[in-house]
Parts: structure tokens; sequence; C-alpha cells
């Protein structure tokens, strides 16, 4: 839930039955076979609900009618702890870590238990563990047992903490629910159920082990949820019911990544509480409001229906006549044989109408026949003229052959006749069958021809020295890739030299680093490690946004199935170097080029 943070706690809440231990598992499993030789049906999320509180917690499953709740309880509770004599027991993978780094950040640990506290430190002791928790506590004290707050308010008074310095870790929903009434930081831990909408919505983080949980710790207070609400829509001046219909929106759109998802119900919450709205009342609200309002879309609707039925049965009602209409009613057959004689004329009178007109097409027919013929005739006239205009054939056949040859003549003087001066041609005679010219008009097509040759021999060299220029651009071309290649591995090499000298000297002087003079090292480096994590989420998000099988930031830190959360970690810082790296080869590179240009 946004508002909540882990950037400055004091005191952390674990729970033992399924954060540390999987007490419940074995309680489940032992549980469920009971009901399965009484031939009874039980599911996981049935008994999840119940847990709780011991003195309670069989009351209101399946066999409950047939045991007693507290007989049964303690049957159950003393057949566990000699299973687990025997066989042994481990705390669940990542606590021991998550313990340590506590005790090394001197953040108290208290462990709660929904069963008896001897039950709980007895657990602790077999797991090597109490030496390592600062107080037990479990349901059996004169305090409420959950989902009281009373276990939960005497540990905050106990160590002198603020409820935002206070971090509750659980698995089961009646601490979830406790912890969230009691106004503390909330990491749920999946481990009977996976969590639904509920364990979602009141949670700083969902993790599915400890391990996440460790890594929520660690690096959750370097989440900024203001980075992501710009991209996802959501303005600094939108109302509560606007960030809400975005919100719905976004879930629609995005309903299968629910990577995507948990970044927009978290930047959703966060912007909430900035304006210190409650997501869980004003869900209710809107959801009252919009029942109104569906209420409201069906009264109306039927009160349309209502008034349209009415309209309907009025329209199918016979139309009675007026008392005065039936008065002047006529007694007799008098004046329907009126009204028969005035159809009759009316008839006659349009076929005198008919006849007129047919007598007046007629007669428009005779003028129309004389036009025509007198336009065929004028259209006759019009085409002998234009024969008698044209010349004949033969006539063109007949003018002499001299005509021709003075304006084949003409032109070719036209042709040939130059711009300074004029030159003499000689055509040839009948018996002749070549053109002869004289020696200047000769000499000057010989230099023209000249011109044509030597400008031929231009373009081929131009083309052979083309030819030998293309090997040496594509030799040109692949010396830069080869450099721009060299570039890239010498970058990330030196990178990765950076960082396995760094990771060399920490191992060696590793005391110095943790408590030593050289402490603020590590504090550097832990601030310039957050930096390249918050680089990475930005690249990582961005990209999963664009190309989904990309993995997100919390794939890539959780999930990847390739490294570890901590390997994640360092190759984050790995790249991040290799980026600092390349912007400075960068600018080298362009402040080079400046100079050479001077």
């Amino acid at each position: 839930m946004a508002g909540q943070n882990v950037s400055d706690l004091k005191l952390v809440i674990i729970e033992l039955d399924g954060c540390i231990f999987p007490l419940n598992h074995y309680r489940y499993n032992f549980y469920k076979n009971l009901c399965k030789k009484q031939k009874v049906a039980m599911d996981r999320q049935t008994f999840y609900n119940a847990l709780g509180n011991m003195f309670t917690m069989y009351d209101s499953l399946p066999l409950s009618s047939t045991t007693n709740s507290s007989s049964f309880n303690q049957t159950v509770e003393k057949d566990l702890y000699d299973y687990l004599e025997v066989k042994g027991i481990k705390p669940n993978d990542g606590v021991m870590e998550l313990l340590e780094y506590l005790k090394q950040k001197d953040i108290k640990i208290a462990v709660v238990s929904t069963h008896k506290t001897k039950d709980a430190i007895r657990y602790l002791e077999k797991g090597k563990l109490y030496n390592r928790i600062d107080y037990v506590i479990g349901t059996d004290t004169k305090l409420q047992p959950f989902p009281s707050t009373d276990i939960i308010d005497f540990l905050i008074e106990k160590y002198g903490v603020n409820k935002s310095q206070t971090l509750l870790i659980t698995s089961i929903g009646q601490l979830l629910d406790s912890g969230h009434a009691a106004g503390i930081n909330l990491i749920y831990v999946e481990d009977l159920v996976k969590a639904g909408d509920k364990e979602h919505t009141i949670s700083y983080e969902v993790s599915k082990s400890m391990y996440e949980t460790l890594n929520d710790i660690i690096f959750g207070r370097y989440e900024d949820f203001s980075m992501y609400q710009s991209i996802l829509g959501m303005d600094d001046n939108m109302s509560p019911e606007e960030l809400h219909s975005v919100r719905g929106h976004l879930a629609d759109v995005y309903s299968g990544d629910n990577d995507l998802m948990d970044i927009v119900n978290k930047t959703y919450e966060w912007r909430l509480s900035e304006l210190n709205v409650d997501p869980v009342a004003l869900d209710d609200e809107i959801s009252k409001t919009q029942q109104l309002k569906i209420i409201k879309q069906e009264e109306l609707e039927k009160e349309a229906q209502r008034l349209e039925e009415e309209k309907r049965q009025q329209e199918e009602a016979p139309e009675e006549l007026p008392a005065e209409e039936e008065e002047e009613l006529p007694l007799d057959d008098t004046e329907e044989s009126t009204s028969e004689l005035s159809l009759e004329d009316e008839l006659a009178g349009l076929e005198d109408m008919l006849s007129a007109i047919e007598r007046g097409a007629q007669e428009d027919e005779e003028p129309a026949e004389e036009l025509v013929e007198d336009e065929e005739d004028d259209l006759e006239a019009e085409l002998k003229a234009l024969e008698d205009s044209l010349p004949s054939l033969d006539e063109e056949e007949e003018e002499p052959a001299e005509e021709d040859g003075e304006v084949v003549e003409e032109e070719a003087t036209k042709e040939f006749k130059p711009v300074d001066k004029p030159k003499e041609f000689f055509f040839p005679d009948d018996d002749e069958t070549s053109l002869s010219l004289d020696e200047q008009a000769t000499g000057e097509l010989d230099s023209v021809i000249d011109k044509i040759f030597s400008e031929e021999e231009k373009e081929t060299e131009e083309e052979k020295e083309t030819d030998k220029e293309e090997p040496k651009k594509k030799k040109v071309t692949l010396e830069k890739v080869g450099s721009a290649l060299m570039n890239i591995l010498y970058t990330f090499s030196l990178s990765l030299v950076i960082l396995v000298v760094g990771l060399l000297i920490y191992t060696s002087l590793q005391a110095s680093f943790e408590h030593g003079v050289l402490s603020f090292v590590k504090d550097i480096y832990l601030v310039y490690s957050n930096i390249a994590n918050a680089f990475m989420s930005a690249i990582l998000t961005v990209l999963h946004a664009i190309i989904p099988p990309i993995p997100s930031y919390a794939n890539w830190m959780k999930n990847n199935g390739l490294i570890s959360s901590a390997a994640a970690g360092v190759a984050n810082v790995y790249f991040f170097n290799t980026f600092i790296i390349a912007i400075v080869e960068v600018v080298v590179y362009f402040i080079n080029k400046k100079k050479d240009k001077e």
C-alpha cells in the first residue's frame, strides 16, 4: 500500500508459523488427511481463513461438529512437535539472511505466533534462531489474540518506536488485518495461498519468499513511484475519483501483466496517500455511487417503458366521435347519392382534358417534321461547300518537281548555315551518289568528331577511377565498423576489470569495509549501487512496456531463473559502469574532433 515505507525501520515483527517455519503447511496436511478419512471436503483457502487464533481456528472448519476445538488443538500441536522432533526442522529460505541483515542494522526483531509462546520458543531453539531474536510472544497471554491490535500495540510501546518505523511480515490474513488496523508497514509472504486483492491493496509489498522480503527491505527505500505517474497518466491535479478511473482503464489494458499491474496499483495507492485518501474506503464509496447510478438508470428505463406502453395503448384504442358530430350525421341516403354524382362529373371532366392534350400533340408533330427536313437540307449544302473548297489530290501530283527541289535545297542550306560565315555546299547531280563538302567544312566536321571521341575517352577514364575508388570506400567502411566493435569490446572489458578489481579489494579488506576505517567507502558504494539499480529499473521498465518479452525490473531481480538477486544487483552495477564509461568516451571523442578542426 502506498504511503508505507521501510527507509527508517526500528522494529520488525515476524510471524513464526508461516514465515519462519512451514508449520501451517504441516497443520493443513494433518487436518486434510483427517477430513479425507471421514470423506469431508477440505481446501487451502478455507483453512487459511481460519488461521490467526488457536482458540477459535478449528470452530469454523468442517469437523467442528464432531471435535472439541480446544482439545483438538492441543492434540494437533503435540503430534506436530513430536513429528518435528524426529524429522528435524529448518527455517524457510532467506530467514537466516534476513535476521542477519536486521542485526547488522541494529533493528529490533520480535517473533509472534498464533499459538503458545512456549511452543514458539521451542521451535526457535530447534531451528537455532532463538539467540537472534529480541522478543517472542504468542496468543496465550493476557493480551487479546489476533485480529486484535493489542499484541502489535504492546510491542510498539515496549520498544518506544513509531508506527512508521514498524514492519510486520506475515503470511496470515488475520495478522495482516491487525497490522493494517494498527497503521504499520506490512509485507505479505505467500504461503498456503496466493495473495488476493486485499493482500495486494493493504501491503507495502507481496513476496513469494523471505529472500524477496529481504530484497524489498534493502532496495524498497529507493523506490520512487513518482517516476511512473506521468507515464501512467496520473496527474498531480487529478481528484481521487479521476485516479480511480485511470487505474480501472489501465487494469483493463494490462490485465495480463501482473508485474506492470503491481506498479500501476502501487503508483495509484501512492498518489492517494499523497491526498490522504484510503484506497479501500474510496473503492467502497465509488462502488456505492455506481450502484446508486445503476438503480436510478433502471428506474428511468422502467418509467420510459411505462410511458411507451401507455402511448401504444392510446394509439391502438378506437377513436370515438364527439357528441356534436354524432348529431350532425344524416338520417337518410340523400347525401351519399349526391357524392356519387359529383364523382361521375369529375371523371367526365378528366376524359375531356386527356382528349384535348392528344389533339395538341398531333398538331405539334407537323411543324417538328418540317423543321427536321429544313435542318437536313442545310447540312447537305454545307458539306458540298466544304468539298468544293478542298484541293484535289490530282492537282497536287501535277505540281513540278523543281519546286520540291528548291524547298529541299533551302532546308539543307538552313541546316548547315554557320553563325559567322556562310559555307558553300555542293549537292550531287542526278548521276552522283555521294555528298561532297569543301575543305573548310570538312575540317570543321573533323574537329566536331574529335571532340566527341575525346569526351568519350574522358568518360571512360572517370568510370575507371570510380571503379578504383569503390574498393577503397568499402575498405574504409570496414575499418570504421571494426574500430567501433573494438571500442565497444574495450568499454565492456574495462567495466568488467573495474568491477572484478573492486570485488577483490572488498574481499581482502572486508573487515575494514564493514566496521573499520574504510566503512565510508562501503557507504559510497551503496549509494552508487542504488543509483545503478534505479537506472536499470527505469531502463527495464520502459523496455518491458515496449517489448513484453524483455523481463521487468522485478522479474530481473527476483525471478529471472539464471542468477540470484545479489548477482543481479552486481550486474546492475556492471551495466551502469559500462554506461558511464561509454559516455566519457563519447565526450572525449567530440573534444578531440573539435581540436582537430581548429
